[in-house]
């Protein structure tokens, strides 16, 4: 262990807390004396002082000292330049006074040898014994370095420390106003920051203002009927005064929550010191995943109709920046859509753009893959999407609303995609950055692309982006350097794929476990959901039916894709996957969404409820006519048969019969002239009771477009068969 000069010594109590600062200032050449200096307040410095080399190294091996490795006083022995300039020459005059004496060591050190030394620099410069004393002692505390010598102005002033102001400070105000601002006032403007600035949205003058009209008004005065408060401005605060405390009060960040709001100081104004891609260690490591309307106005597909704009769906690696999967859709930002977009970014990139038009090679973009994590919005990404996540080994971060900066990546690249939007469909439907005002074109007039060839548009643009070069504030590592990787977002995908974060999943499991999912009924008609029934061949060859269960339950979990109900999936014990389609029965219902369907069911309940109520008078008609009829029949047989036996009434009954059937069959014959009015048993066409009006399809409540596009197409589908024979 070796001791040198200028180095500090701390020195430790028995519960190793600091004690002192000592420096060292001298090391005799056979290592027997050091001369130390106590730097522990420099308002209090000490003369130095001789103690054995022997010592010293014996307390640091038993750890009574320990050395520092930070100077305390680098501010004043190393300062910046305008400082240094500015003291200079009071350092320098104080340096000629001692710079003859400093160096005679160790005499200098020792007081009986120091006293002469000092006389005789006091009597060459006419100093006073004193002042070079105290320029000793700073000489030494600040290490023996000149400067040391320069003045420490550094804590003057206590700033940062309230204080107790009793006169008005700094040059007179110009009107004469002499008020001071005591603690009793600052309670009064926190009052009024938060009455008027932050609930009333008035700004620092207008708050002031309304502040002395309520707090430091003498009396009112009325004027034009109204009572009006008196403000006099040399004893209110000034707003110059009353800003001052604010902006001392309050933080940056604070004025601006208070202006604006926290959601926006959190965007605009707070500390931007970390990494938004800390996460992103390496490819596959974090997918962001965001949704927006695109900024263009597209058209039907028959051209004929304007539909507005698509929300477009993305999702972007942090670490390699590339574009791995996209979704346009005319449906609003839902879990359903950004299932869609998850599903796409795990798709064979080669089949997908070729549903499109598009030949590429696996290369031009060779994402197929799941993420270790994924960041979305809390909205879309709740409880149950985030748990279908989890199921296929994909973390879930949600990020609060309204707080896009902490998806920043993709953020940004829903503005560099609406810019090219706008930049190249200008004059065919693009929307301008600023809301359309009175006057302005309207860009709807020129719509002219489909969601189709959008969604072509879109992946050329993504292929293009996915070679062009990195933004110059990416960060390339070490490794990336050494590999020379290519700086595109390609480039660094190709580069990091290797580190198997990345993972793939089947595309059945994948849809199993990212569809939602509902309970089910296994009944002999199929498995029952939503008022349909499904089956699947295996399901019929093991008599899932029969037996009504499938794996021993009746009731069992199904996912489903609500965008169409023709089929469901179902998972099996052995881990399988069982696709089940809709039965012949409710074949009609093949590919409708889930909200059709309900619609349908809906109505069919409807009907059937207001039918029944309905029922209740038709069936009181039936019980009202049959009473009647029955009555009238039985007065009528009483008279016919007065005095007749049964068995008098049953005898010829045969030809009696025979006889009947004739005349009725006469009467309702075919060839029976029009003009002939059939006789009614009743005796007056008066007591016929009408039967009620049968309600209409057409004026029933709640025929609704779903049950018109219903009906085109089973009249569709009759045309087809008949087309077809």
């Amino acid at each position: 262990m070796l001791i040198v000069e200028n180095v500090i010594l701390q020195q430790l109590d028995l519960d190793l807390n600091q004690e002192s600062l000592h420096r060292v200032l001298w090391i005799s050449s056979d290592q027997e004396y050091v001369v130390l200096m106590d730097i522990t307040d420099k308002k209090n410095m000490k003369y130095p002082f001789f103690r054995k080399y022997e010592e010293i190294i014996n307390e640091l091996k038993e750890g009574q000292l320990k050395t520092l490795e930070i100077n305390p006083d680098l501010r004043l022995i190393s300062p910046d330049e305008e400082y240094l300039n500015k003291y200079r020459a009071r350092r320098d005059a104080k340096w000629e006074v001692i710079k003859d004496i400093v160096f005679q060591e160790p005499d200098i050190y020792m007081s009986e040898k120091r006293g002469p030394l000092v006389s005789k620099v006091e009597d060459s410069t006419g100093k006073k014994r004193k002042v070079i004393y105290e320029t000793l002692k700073k000489y030494w505390f600040y290490g023996k370095s000149i400067n040391g010598l320069l003045s420490d102005y550094f804590d003057c002033g206590a700033p940062g420390k309230p204080r107790n102001i009793t006169r008005k400070t700094g040059p007179r105000s110009a009107d004469g106003n002499v008020f001071i601002v005591t603690e009793k006032d600052k309670e009064i403007f926190k009052k009024a920051i938060k009455l008027f600035h932050e609930e009333g949205g008035m700004d620092i003058l207008e708050t002031h203002q309304h502040m002395c009209e309520k707090w430091y008004s003498p009396g009112k005065v009325r004027e034009q009927g109204v009572l009006v408060p008196i403000v006099k401005p040399e004893k209110s605060p000034t707003v110059k005064q009353f800003r001052t405390w604010y902006k001392k009060t309050y933080s940056k960040y604070e004025r601006h929550s208070k202006r604006r709001g926290k959601r926006k100081a959190e965007m605009e104004v707070r500390a931007l010191l970390g990494n938004a891609g800390e996460l992103a260690t390496s490819v596959g490591a974090v997918f962001e995943i965001d949704s927006t309307p695109a900024d263009i106005i597209l058209v039907a597909e028959d051209r004929k109709t304007i539909l507005g704009s698509p929300t477009l769906y993305m999702v972007k690696d942090v670490f390699s920046r590339l574009i791995v999967g996209f979704h346009a859709t005319w449906s609003h930002a839902s879990s359903v859509e950004q299932m869609v977009a998850i599903e796409n970014t795990a798709t064979n990139k080669v089949e997908f753009c070729r549903r499109y038009g598009i030949d590429i090679e696996e290369s031009d973009w060779p994402c197929a893959h799941l993420p270790r994590m994924i960041v979305g919005d809390r909205g879309e990404l709740k409880a149950k999407m985030s748990e279908n996540l989890v199921n296929i080994n994909v973390d879930v971060a949600n990020a609060p609303s309204y707080r896009g900066d902490l998806k920043p990546f993709i953020e940004q690249h829903f503005r560099l995609t609406n810019m090219k939007i706008r930049a190249l469909f200008s004059r065919f439907g693009a929307k301008p950055p600023k809301l359309i005002e009175r006057g302005d074109k309207d860009p709807a007039r020129n719509a002219v692309l489909t969601i189709f060839e959008f969604t072509q548009f879109m992946i050329m643009f993504i292929l293009t982006y996915n070679k062009s070069a990195l933004p110059k504030d990416y960060v390339v590592t070490k490794e990336m350097f050494e590999d020379k990787v290519e700086l595109t977002p390609l480039g660094v995908w190709n580069w990091g794929r290797g580190k198997k974060l990345l993972h793939e999943k089947p595309r059945d499991l994948l849809r199993y476990n990212l569809l939602p999912k509902e309970g089910a009924t296994v009944t002999r008609s199929g498995i029952k959901w939503q008022g349909m029934c499904y089956a699947s061949p295996r399901g019929i060859k093991d008599g899932w039916f029969v037996e009504e269960s499938i794996d021993g339950e009746k009731q069992i979990t199904i996912s489903y894709d609500p965008r169409n109900v023709s089929s469901i999936f179902i998972r099996l014990k052995d881990g399988s996957l069982e696709q089940c389609v809709l039965t012949d029965k409710f074949k009609e219902y093949d590919g409708l969404h889930l909200e059709d369907v309900k619609a349908i069911m809906k109505y069919k309940k409807d009907q059937l409820n207001q039918n029944k109520r309905e029922e209740k008078q038709h069936k009181a008609v039936l019980n009202a006519f049959s009473k009647k009829l029955a009555q009238n029949a039985k007065n009528e047989t009483k008279t016919a048969t007065e005095g007749m036996s049964t068995y008098e009434r049953q005898k010829d009954k045969r030809e009696t019969r025979k006889a009947e059937a004739r005349s009725k069959g006469s009467e309702d014959a075919w060839t029976v002239p029009k003009h002939t009015e059939l006789n009614t048993p009743l005796e007056s066409k008066a007591e016929v009771v009408p039967f009620p009006k049968q309600v209409q399809v057409s004026e029933v409540e709640g025929l609704s477009e779903v049950q018109k596009l219903f009906s085109e197409k089973l009249n569709r589908r009759r045309r087809n068969r008949e087309s077809v024979e």
